[in-house]
């Protein structure tokens, strides 16, 4: 049996790249998880459980080998003329080798080679004592019930089926943990943006509160204005530490995700917002073609449907009756220690003997077996029946949740590339409005209560941008993995068994 090889395959960017950095590229963090996470390793062994299961079931069509070796004694009183006393002691030892075999028709043979020695004190006894071959060939092939390959090998390609439903389950897993990395990078890089501008709205207030303070010490402005600042200043500053407390869970998540402990990230590294490239999502029409196609759920539920389907065909054999063509052949022969007789020799001329076929025996014979109201077997047929049906039925349902979880994600994905538009035009205007509202403080047409105002709408126009464009990256994350592509958008492509894949 060849063994089933599965692994992800990094084509585009390694693990250690980023050691001499400190930020942290997506690629990289999903390397790292991919490489490390102990989830994603749990589902690959247990593709290694299935190759095992597979081993197993073939293990039903090996030689056994069998090797028996035995004494006995036997004393029985008689009262014969023939016996020298009344007391007939016999001593016996015996030996058997065999190979035995079932194949993959259902025929099952028996090849035993069975060696006798027996030493007895009767005077009628012309060998004493006497040493026995034989030789055995046994066959025994069903007719009807548990007849043909396919019948005889169910279970075996339930199990090959079984492995490339756990080759897909840790496919669908490695892609899970993709977007699951994703997802997360992205929080944390909407956290360090977040802060970023945190950190601006401060600066702002500070800025506000230092020009505030000179023009009160010049007696150009009332207290209150200072005061205003210096408040405006202290919120911000208290907004900092929650965004920063937010940043800090955002990478505690994404270390949970990609480092398990194995991977050596450098003491200090910080998480990249990627630009927005041209990059052209698919139609809506291509999408569900290929999510119905490559999601490994989907292929999981049409190969489930293959293996109901196997077992509703040896249900239903197992409904018919059993008829069983037996056959026998075997050869002995016949040596020991005696007075003028042909059979003198030891145990190797009874062998010979055997080969020269002093004796032989023959059988043949049909033997037929049902059970008078085969409930069991009506049972289980009518059991296998039932779950090829219920499989149909999961797929069918498995593919209308697919449908719409593409649909939804397609929605979003086009509705969230206005919403960036409309986001960064936002934002620019923001920073116009603040930039006209901070001269006309500078010349004395406005008031610091209307520039913090301002600069709160730049912040936040800021933050919705930010947001904007990681919900714009999340909603292609969930559309590819909906689509059961979002391993090839990376360039990490699956080595899996149903593709062929074998040392």
């Amino acid at each position: 049996m060849r063994k089933i090889v599965i692994a992800l395959i990094l084509l585009a960017f390694s693990t250690t790249s980023f050691a001499e950095t400190e930020t942290l590229s997506l690629q990289q963090a999903l390397a790292l998880g991919l490489q490390y996470n102990f989830d994603l390793q749990i589902s690959r062994l247990d593709v290694e459980r299935a190759d095992a299961g597979i081993m197993g079931e073939e293990g039903r069509f090996d030689v056994l080998a069998e090797l028996g070796l035995g004494v006995s004694r036997n004393e029985l009183p008689v009262a014969s003329g023939v016996i020298a006393d009344d007391l007939v002691i016999t001593d016996q030892g015996s030996a058997e080798a065999a190979l035995s075999k079932t194949f993959v028709t259902g025929l099952e043979t028996r090849l035993s080679l069975i060696g006798e020695s027996n030493d007895t004190d009767a005077l009628a006894d012309r060998l004493d004592p006497a040493y026995r071959t034989y030789l055995v060939l046994d066959f025994t092939q069903p007719l009807l019930k548990d007849m043909g390959i396919d019948i005889n090998t169910t279970s075996l390609q339930i199990a090959r089926t079984r492995q490339q439903q756990a080759a897909l389950g840790y496919l669908s897993r490695a892609q899970q943990l993709a977007a699951e990395i994703e997802l997360t990078y992205l929080d944390l890089v909407q956290a360090d943006e977040e802060y970023r501008y945190a950190i601006l709205a401060r600066d702002l207030a500070q800025e506000l509160l230092d020009g505030n303070q000179r023009k009160f010490n010049a007696g150009l402005i009332p207290v209150t204005e200072v005061n205003e600042a210096r408040s405006a200043k202290a919120g911000r500053e208290e907004n900092m530490l929650l965004t920063e407390q937010k940043m800090t869970l955002a990478r505690n998540q994404l270390l949970e995700l990609i480092e398990q402990g194995e991977a050596q990230l450098p003491q200090s590294w910080q998480a990249d917002l990627p630009e927005v490239t041209d990059e052209k999502s698919p139609d809506l029409v291509n999408a569900l073609a290929t999510g119905l196609k490559k999601r490994p759920d989907l292929q999981q539920a049409r190969l489930e449907i293959e293996s109901r389907k196997i077992a509703l065909v040896y249900a239903d054999n197992q409904r018919l009756p059993r008829l069983d063509l037996e056959a026998s052949l075997g050869v002995n022969g016949l040596s020991g220690d005696g007075d003028n007789t042909r059979y003198d020799g030891d145990w190797h001329r009874s062998a010979s003997r055997a080969l020269e076929q002093d004796g032989n025996s023959w059988y043949a014979g049909l033997r037929f077996s049902v059970p008078l109201q085969n409930r069991t077997a009506k049972a289980q047929y009518r059991d296998a029946a039932a779950q090829d049906k219920q499989s149909i039925y999961r797929l069918r349902r498995a593919e209308i949740s697919a449908e719409t979880v593409i649909r939804s994600a397609h929605a979003v994905l086009d509705l969230g590339e206005e919403r960036l538009e409309v986001a960064k035009r936002y934002a620019d205007l923001a920073q116009t409005t603040l930039d006209q509202e901070t001269r006309r403080l500078q010349e004395g047409l406005s008031n610091t209560f209307r520039v913090l105002t301002f600069q709160n709408a730049l912040v936040d126009a800021k933050i919705r941008e930010v947001a904007a464009k990681t919900d714009y990256y999340r909603a292609q994350t969930s559309l590819y993995e909906a689509m059961g592509t979002n391993l090839e958008r990376y360039n990490i492509v699956a080595a899996l068994p149903h593709e062929g894949v074998t040392p």
